[in-house]
């Protein structure tokens, strides 16, 4: 209980990403608000309703997530994410209790890309910022996975930094990012059963946005 209240005590103006705060350690906490704006505008631009089943992949402290379970009709948010905490945070600070009991979200607490533990599938897949963090292995898991959940429409937007020559290395990498070439990770996809595009859509941490989609 003691370290849930020293989170709290430190004052916004001094977080920098990656701090133990449930909105820095999850990217700059100055854009907050303007990333959770982003993620719910763009899945809903892609064709995102309420009655779509969503999968939050990282979903952190809820940054877009208080606005999609709100948004969606109730049993249809379902969050991975590895740290609880920020979870709990999120419920806390931006969410409440009440509405999670009407909206009833489901999570899971994980580093495996367990999507089936939810025994459900899903008709959107959201990973922003996973891909800057994850080694070539880890997103093999997540796309691999995907292909098990996905339903026949499904629609999968990722955020990647796109860069010159892929990381090569088997780890999560936080708070630094890497970089893969778009190349390298369309190949990846097509491997899945699934085929990707860029989309020319602005991400204020400069990321290149990824549509991910069933091959026809």
């Amino acid at each position: 209980m003691l370290n849930f209240f020293k989170k709290k005590q430190k004052l916004e103006p001094d977080l920098k990403a990656g701090d133990d705060h449930y909105r820095a350690f999850i990217g700059p906490p100055e854009k907050y608000d303007l990333v959770s704006a982003m993620q719910f505008n763009l899945l809903t631009k892609y064709g995102l309703r309420e009655h779509h089943r969503l999968l939050d992949i990282g979903c952190g402290s809820l940054r877009g997530g208080r606005l999609f379970i709100i948004y969606l009709l109730e049993h249809n948010y379902y969050g991975v994410e590895p740290e609880k905490w920020l979870v709990d945070d999120g419920i806390y600070h931006e969410l409440g209790r009440g509405i999670v009991t009407l909206k009833k979200p489901q999570f899971i607490y994980t580093t495996a890309f367990d999507f089936a533990a939810f025994n459900t599938t899903f008709d959107f897949a959201l990973a922003q910022s996973i891909f800057t963090h994850a080694s070539s292995a880890q997103i093999h898991t997540c796309l691999k996975n995907l292909s098990h959940v996905s339903s026949d429409n499904f629609k999968f937007l990722a955020s990647f930094i796109e860069g010159d020559e892929n990381y090569e290395g088997d780890e999560w990498v936080y708070p630094a990012c890497v970089r893969y070439r778009f190349e390298y990770l369309s190949d990846i996809v097509t491997q899945y059963g699934f085929v990707c595009r860029r989309l020319d859509e602005q991400h204020p941490n400069n990321h290149t946005w990824l549509l991910i989609e069933k091959k026809v």
